[in-house]
């Protein structure tokens, strides 16, 4: 096992469902870790601003883990999923505002090699599993354990949920960008809408580590150490 620096950037790309732009400048890093903020300073149709991160790398399966303080109030959600294009497929963790004692876990697969147009018409398989706390309130791990023909998803170390190919859905199985944000849905289904009251708000993801399990089998660990645990 090897240990070296996860290499993120800051994006500003987002996407057609979400009503805020992503901007380098409402990512704030301190002792907390990265601080992503959500604030009214957007215009036309993506009335908010807020920030995004992804990995400069592409993981194979492996383990992928963070410390999450969810961002607080109605109609956002804090991200922390792994993601590519072309063809489209993901593993999603996100906290809702609206509902913040539950968490939300989806995979998306599209079909194909890597290359391969298919950006649509993926299969999503939501579900909602129980925290037992809020999770805008503290510090709590959060983790996805991609493996071929699984994946696991646990909270401070105890396993919420596992699926399998196949159950509902085919698993993803080409290599993903790790991302972490936070945005405002267009769909009021998924968070409700956003109280204006509320913002600005803010999501903090620390120590976050990779350990990849590359297609030779051998664990190589990387980490991201997002400020100091308290």
């Amino acid at each position: 096992m090897t240990s070296a620096s996860l290499e993120i950037r800051s994006v500003v790309e987002t996407f057609p469902g979400n009503l805020a732009v992503f901007a380098h400048d409402s990512i704030i890093y301190d002792n907390h870790g990265a601080n992503i903020r959500i604030s009214e300073k957007g215009s036309g149709n993506r009335p908010y601003q807020s920030g995004a991160l992804a990995s400069k790398q592409l993981f194979d399966h492996g383990r992928f883990e963070a410390e999450i303080r969810a961002a607080p109030g109605v109609g956002l959600v804090t991200g922390f999923f792994l993601h590519r294009d072309a063809p489209r497929q993901e593993i999603d963790i996100e906290l809702a505002g609206n509902d913040p004692r539950r968490m939300l876990i989806n995979v998306y697969f599209n079909p194909g090699d890597d290359g391969a147009a298919m950006g649509f018409g993926y299969r999503g398989s939501p579900c909602y599993v129980e925290l037992g706390f809020d999770s805008t309130l503290d510090f709590h791990l959060y983790a996805i354990d991609w493996r071929p023909g699984r994946i696991i998803w646990s909270v401070d170390g105890v396993v919420v949920h596992e699926r399998v190919g196949w159950d509902p859905t085919p698993l993803p199985h080409l290599p993903m960008l790790l991302h972490a944000n936070l945005w405002a849905p267009r769909s009021e289904e998924l968070a409700g809408r956003v109280n204006k009251a509320n913002l600005p708000s803010t999501a903090t993801f620390r120590n976050v580590r990779v350990s990849q399990l590359p297609r030779h089998q051998v664990v190589q660990r990387t980490s991201m150490e997002l400020g100091v645990s308290a």
